[in-house]
């Protein structure tokens, strides 16, 4: 008879999934009633009429999670199945958040793994989005944080391609371009023939078009455009239940007031992206000069600053919830998986369990699952949480720039720029 043998990696494999089946016995069935009411919908449209013809159904996500709805309806095989078990849709979601914090491992040694993945993955502010709520930005939380790490080690065509199924997943995700630009400027020694750019960019392509390719077999690609240019204004309030600073702008709930309305002849709206424009331009110039440097370095070496690029990304996304009109209370959460990656490289949980704080309290202040018996504390103020999200703005900038090497990157560029005019001369 053979005995069972147990090494260290498999007892470590054994703990995570103990921990994800006790997570799966402890989901709740329900969640937020209009999210969770389109799961059932779309899903059992898509299984009844095909993938194909799913913009006929009124949904208003862009085509990647609908791949999910419908794998998961085929998997039940009737509508009353997709219906009475939507809530399974959150083990899904849980796989590619276990598997985002899977991916800083590689920051972490390995003796601290499991503690730093309880650390994170128990987090109730990280868990709320899925496990309480039934929401999906956990996965786009993967494919960002798989993105961004992929171009830090300079592996650009996967990097591009997982932003390109990000976008396909959720429209927000196209606020973190510079970002991978500005990383794409550092790998740029890696595009120095057109042969490897013509690679990246027809690889991109039939990855786009074969995502979208059920839609153009049913002739509806024009139903998908709509969907993603009308995105936009959706719903053109000044706040969604994001508890920011247009809170301590109006004495009514923000979500009474149209977005169009002006001050100064400026709409609200407007105003809301401007400050947005400059406070992230702001956010993203340390690393962007830091990128920038390593063009004249012609180095092709993993980029140095992850910490900082973790920092960016979690402030641009702070930054776009905080700022900006018509926001939902969701629109934060992908900070926290970048703020979990800048823990991994500096040890600082600081700013990962203050977004976490403030996420959750934005969350539960809406949805009140929890059944508090007073929401009409401090903490679930809703000029309170955003004054915990600007602190945690100003701690982020704190952060960015007191590491920046601002001055220091600077100056290289400027010497690498008196250089070659020496040389031209």
């Amino acid at each position: 008879m053979t005995s069972l043998s147990f090494s260290p990696l498999n007892s470590k494999a054994a703990f995570y999934a103990f921990i994800y089946l006790v997570l799966i016995v402890l989901i709740p069935h329900g969640g937020h009633f209009g999210d969770m009411q389109c799961w059932k919908d779309w899903a059992s449209f898509s299984f009844k009429n095909g993938l194909g013809d799913i913009y006929s159904s009124g949904t208003d996500y862009p085509p990647l999670y609908h791949y999910i709805l419908t794998f998961f309806a085929y998997l039940k095989g009737n509508e009353d199945l997709i219906r009475n078990n939507i809530y399974e849709l959150k083990y899904i979601t849980l796989l590619f958040e276990f598997a985002s914090v899977f991916l800083l491992f590689k920051f972490i040694n390995k003796e601290q793994r499991p503690f730093f993945f309880v650390f994170i993955m128990l987090n109730p502010g990280f868990l709320y989005n899925n496990i309480i709520w039934g929401q999906v930005d956990g996965i786009v939380g993967f494919l960002l944080m798989a993105c961004v790490l992929s171009l830090i080690s300079r592996k650009n065509t996967l990097g591009l391609l997982l932003y390109v199924l990000a976008l396909n997943f959720k429209v927000q995700s196209i606020i973190y371009f510079p970002l991978v630009l500005f990383i794409l400027v550092h790998n740029i020694a890696d595009f120095n023939g057109i042969k490897r750019i013509a690679l990246s960019v027809l690889a991109i392509a039939v990855l786009q078009v074969l995502i979208i390719m059920p839609f153009i077999l049913t002739g509806s690609t024009n139903k998908l455009m709509d969907v993603i240019v009308n995105s936009v204004d959706k719903y053109p309030q000044v706040s969604m239940n994001a508890y920011n600073w247009w809170f301590w702008v109006f004495e009514e709930h923000p979500i009474s007031i149209l977005d169009n309305g002006t001050w100064l002849n400026v709409t609200y709206k407007t105003w809301g992206l401007l400050i947005f424009f400059l406070s992230s331009v702001a956010a993203l110039l340390p690393l962007f000069l830091t990128c920038l440097a390593n063009i004249f370095s012609n180095n092709k070496l993993a980029i140095k600053r992850i910490d900082l690029v973790f920092a960016s990304a979690a402030l641009v996304t702070i930054l776009f919830f905080f700022c900006n009109t018509q926001m939902h209370e969701r629109y934060s959460h992908y900070a926290l998986i970048f703020l979990a990656g800048y823990f991994a490289v500096t040890n600082n949980y600081l700013p990962f369990l203050l977004a976490c704080f403030a996420y959750f309290l934005n969350m539960e202040a809406v949805l009140r699952i929890l059944n508090f018996p007073n929401y009409d504390i401090l903490f679930f103020n809703p000029e309170f949480i955003a004054i915990l999200y600007l602190i945690l703005i100003f701690v982020l900038y704190y952060i960015i720039y007191k590491r920046s090497e601002l001055l220091l990157n600077i100056k290289q560029l400027l010497d690498s720029l008196l250089l070659k005019n020496k040389k031209a001369v």
